[in-house]
């Protein structure tokens, strides 16, 4: 029962002055029939509230009965008229609902004017003003205490929904590594089969034609020699084969994005593992890096990482790569605790060491909780000289 604290309380105390004032006022009318009477009033409002306060119609019959037994009381003995009334106002307001409950409390309010005609005008004006407060206050107090309710039970609808949300996050997490793990095997049968048929194909025969080279060499070196030119022209084609079917194997836009999804990767296991919200961003054009270059870059941002967690106590962290005309930029912000003073230790000498490499420039800022940032960039034009190195050495 919503508000029982308050409501005991209040019909306790009112119970108690009804009857003082019956015995303070007309001590020397009081008999067994008054007894009776005020322990029928008390037992109807008591079993009324406790028992049947979810029932509208045994509630409504009940309140009618007290009405009944206040006017009688009330003419036979006397005592304090408003809190005749107190309690059934109290339960119209708390225990009916919308229309009933105002209709109930205005029949309520008409009745004990009747039964108290005999007090005087400014006792009458007194006592229907303090029930009007008691029934505007009291249907305040359960429309707030609803309201409450109801905001108590959309929150744990929303947490029950957040819960459920989570687990159906976790469930796809799960699904998608296992048809992550699935198209891995399918494609690694798929090159398996690719291998089989190709270089295994041409594997046998290249055996079969060496143990033939092997046999004619003794009888004719010349005929012996044609076929071991024959095969090596053979050797060279199904090498062709094989480094057609790696290029066909491995995506024309790998080596494009080789950097970023490395970056990618490192991003979502360090998040899985320390719980730091990580956002990485980039433009839409991208330039082709090779794979010291995306090995630089991949250390550069595990090193603020890093740092960021160990020394800044950050949970969050945003990088973002620019590949615009001239430069590679690379910005990274986090908001941990900063410093006023930047400490050049072996994170940041390393950052500057690979990035120079590269002929790159390092800057970085921080302040005392405003985190750390650090920019990166690396030059289009020595960025294509080394890609064009890399290429000829590779």
């Amino acid at each position: 029962m919503e508000n029982s604290k308050f409501l005991i309380i209040g019909r306790n105390i009112a119970i108690m002055i009804l009857v003082f004032g019956i015995v303070i006022f007309r001590k020397d009318n009081v008999d067994a029939y008054a007894v009776i009477l005020m322990l029928l009033y008390i037992i109807n409002n008591q079993v009324r509230f406790f028992i049947f306060n979810k029932k509208k119609f045994i509630v409504i019959g009940s309140i009618i009965l007290e009405l009944i037994l206040s006017y009688v009381c009330y003419k036979n003995y006397g005592g304090i008229g408003f809190f005749y009334f107190f309690i059934t106002v109290l339960d119209g307001a708390f225990l009916l609902k919308g229309i009933l409950s105002y209709i109930i409390n205005g029949v309520t309010i008409s009745i004990m004017v009747f039964v108290i005609n005999n007090a005087s005008i400014s006792e009458i004006i007194s006592s229907v003003s303090a029930l009007i407060i008691l029934i505007v206050s009291s249907t305040y107090i359960k429309e707030e205490n609803n309201r409450k309710i109801n905001a108590e039970n959309l929150y744990d609808k929303l947490r029950i929904s957040e819960e459920k949300l989570k687990k159906a996050n976790k469930d796809l997490e799960a699904y998608a590594n296992s048809i992550e793990e699935l198209t891995l095997l399918r494609e690694r049968n798929r090159i398996s089969r690719e291998i089989h048929d190709s270089v295994g194909h041409n594997l046998s025969t290249i055996m079969i034609q060496l143990g033939a080279v092997e046999k004619i060499a003794k009888q004719d070196g010349e005929v012996a020699a044609g076929i071991a030119s024959n095969l090596r022209e053979y050797a060279k084609n199904s090498l062709q084969e094989v480094r057609d079917a790696v290029r066909q194997l491995k995506p024309e836009e790998y080596e494009k994005y080789a950097g970023i999804l490395a970056v990618e990767e490192l991003i979502k296991n360090f998040t899985k593992l320390t719980g730091v919200d990580v956002r990485l961003g980039f433009t839409k054009e991208k330039w082709t890096l090779n794979t010291d270059q995306s090995f630089v870059i991949y250390r550069v941002v595990q090193e603020f990482l890093s740092n960021s967690l160990r020394h800044g106590q950050a949970n969050r962290v945003n990088i973002f790569m620019t590949f615009n005309k001239d430069n590679l930029i690379i910005t990274m912000k986090d908001n941990g605790d900063g410093t006023d003073k930047v400490i050049k230790g072996v994170g940041l000498t390393s950052i500057y060491e690979r990035v120079n490499e590269l002929g790159g420039r390092v800057q970085y800022n921080s302040k005392k909780n405003e985190g750390f940032f650090l920019k990166v960039v690396l030059n289009r034009k020595d960025m294509k000289v080394k890609n064009e190195i890399y290429e000829i050495n590779r």
